[in-house]
């Protein structure tokens, strides 16, 4: 193919091309049970050979007019040898054809890739203004997919002053289409333009929640009191929008809006009300946190412990430390870290410890917290003497993911210290582990490092109290969860997860964004226990600072703690893994 690839539409029809024994060979995926003629059109359009270059344009939009009588299927070299010379004049008359309501769905679709690979924003606005209006629902991903990149400087200019202003003459799907590409425009005027369409009844909730994030993106600080009344609308994604917008355009006039924002009935607006209360660093809103650590919802309580923190001071620890003993998994979890970061003591979650301590140095301690440095030393020195833990990690939670590497890289050798580890209750036949520990020793071994990681997580499935709900992915080029969802432990399922464990084999690349954005997408898990020994190299996305942005947008309102574990990680590999750790609440550890 002279520009596209066979692959990049075979599953949106359905069918998608797949390995089988060493050969690809297409399968079906979707609903479509044979490729009808205007598909095979498509087809033809992304791989005849490019000619449009050796003809002049009006010779072929002559020939594309003769054509209008033909099948789909003959028609597709003309339109393609149009699309192929990437001129404005060329885009006009792919413009036209999309605005031609007596044309065919397949040659409108066709003329939108076209016209959208050539960047002029006669494209965008003939699909804006003309084919949204004429293609059916089930073409919209078409006009989805052709934009989801950057915007040039035509396109930007079309959407600020023009285009933007025909959402409220769309379908609502459309309308979401336009303001997602709209939060590209780099120009302050689309800011202008979104305050003109701010609470138009023609635009629903969930849009509005878009328009608002351009208000916010653009710092349009003229509609403060408009975005107060917005908050009455029962929406929960708006309601969110309206908070964080307030919150930067600094709103000091609404505070009564994030006040009423922590007794609404949706917890994601509680837990974003929240996280706005910690980020005032104000020690007089602990008063209204505190109340926030017993809310129905797991993520509203993490959401208080970490404003906590923000603000931190000896109120703040003595409420925490009280906390411990009153509450369990994630939170407690949570609790505990903070702790050390607020006093630089590690007492994990034991309510005894903490109490002692605080009774005995409470009134001369200085809660000063300490910096990431000073809490990854207080860690690893307790991965060297904490039980129960995944390479010493806590492993406290209720409702955990283990993500293990099982790429080829795997199958590498790697040193071991072979003494008794940390981990769960040691003696259960078939752990991996010698039932007789006497005498610990300090013995090297090489191991592959598959192996090592297969040791460790037996032990920590064997030590796993009953009750727990959790689930094993495996990945490498693609991803396999061990069940389809988070299980809960029981002698039966504890057997069945080890017998998995130990048949892991090394195979394969490194497929990191894919697991971790389908680890997120189980809307029970708040823990994520992540190992791997490489640099992404498979994937939807595999740049870092992309997979960084994917999972930070993935997980901002759930707050999934997410702790990585690196086996002999080059420089970029293990920046990747540090971050991923930190930008998600868990700790890193590098072995």
């Amino acid at each position: 193919c002279s520009r596209f690839s066979v692959a990049s539409v075979l599953p949106l029809s359905g069918w998608c091309w797949k390995p089988t024994d060493g050969r690809h060979k297409m399968h079906k995926t979707g609903p479509v049970n044979c490729l009808n003629r205007h598909f095979m059109a498509i087809i033809l359009l992304l791989c005849v050979p490019s000619l449009g270059g050796a003809q002049g344009l009006e010779q072929l939009k002559e020939k594309f007019i003769q054509e209008r009588s033909f099948e789909v299927i003959d028609r597709i070299s003309t339109i393609q040898q149009i699309g192929e010379l990437d001129s404005l004049e060329a885009s006009e008359f792919l413009a036209k054809i999309i605005q031609d309501r007596t044309e065919v769905t397949s040659i409108i679709e066709s003329s939108v890739r076209l016209v959208a690979l050539h960047g002029h924003s006669v494209g965008l606005e003939a699909v804006v203004e003309h084919g949204f209006l004429i293609l059916p629902l089930r073409s919209y991903w078409v006009i989805r997919d052709c934009w989801d990149r950057d915007l040039t400087p035509g396109e930007q200019q079309y959407l600020a002053r023009k285009g933007l202003l025909k959402v409220p003459f769309l379908k609502v799907e459309a309308q979401n289409i336009v303001l997602t590409i709209a939060t590209r425009v780099t120009s302050s005027t689309v800011g202008e333009s979104a305050a003109k369409l701010l609470g138009n009844r023609k635009i629903p909730a969930q849009n509005q929640a878009l328009i608002v994030d351009l208000l916010r993106i653009h710092s349009v600080t003229t509609v403060n009191k408009k975005l107060g009344k917005l908050f009455r609308v029962n929406d929960a994604k708006l309601q969110c929008a309206v908070l964080k917008a307030l919150q930067q355009l600094e709103a000091e006039d609404q505070s009564r809006t994030f006040h009423k924002a922590l007794k609404s009935q949706h917890w994601t607006v509680r837990a974003c009300s929240v996280d706005i209360f910690g980020d005032t660093h104000d020690p007089e809103v602990i008063k209204v946190l505190l109340p926030m650590l017993k809310d129905p919802f797991v993520e509203v309580q993490v959401s208080a412990v970490l404003a906590l923190r923000k603000i931190g001071g000896k109120e703040v620890v003595s409420a925490l430390v009280k906390q411990v003993s009153k509450q369990e998994g994630r939170v407690l979890d949570d609790i505990c870290d903070a702790l050390i970061w607020l006093t630089g003591q590690d007492y994990g979650p034991s309510p005894v410890s903490w109490t002692s301590w605080w009774d005995r140095e409470g009134e001369d301690a200085e809660i000063r917290g300490i910096s990431r440095e000073e809490y990854e030393r207080i860690r690893a020195e307790a991965s060297d003497s904490t039980t129960g833990t995944y390479y010493g990690l806590r492993v406290i939670s209720r409702f955990v993911t283990f993500i293990v590497d099982i790429s080829g890289s795997m199958e590498e050798p790697y040193e071991v210290n072979t003494r008794k580890l940390p981990g769960g209750r040691i003696g259960r036949a078939g752990t991996g582990v010698d039932d007789d520990a006497e005498g610990g020793g300090n013995k090297r071994e090489k191991l592959a490092k598959i192996e090592v990681a297969r040791r460790e997580l037996l032990r920590v499935l064997d030590g796993i109290p009953d009750g727990t709900q959790f689930n094993i992915i495996a990945f490498e080029s693609t991803f396999t969860p061990w069940r389809p969802a988070l299980v809960e432990m029981n002698d039966l399922i504890r057997s069945d997860a080890m017998d998995y464990v130990r048949n892991l084999g090394p195979r394969g690349m490194t497929n990191v964004h894919d697991t971790l954005i389908s680890a997120l997408d189980d809307p029970e898990v708040n823990t994520i226990y992540f190992l791997s020994d490489g640099a992404p190299t498979m994937g939807k996305i595999v740049e870092p600072g992309g997979i960084l942005a994917a999972v930070r947008a993935r997980n901002a309102v759930r707050k999934v703690k997410i702790h990585t574990i690196g086996f002999h990680l080059d420089p970029k590999a293990s920046i990747l893994m540090r971050l991923l750790a930190e930008e998600n609440h868990g700790t890193f550890i590098e072995r």
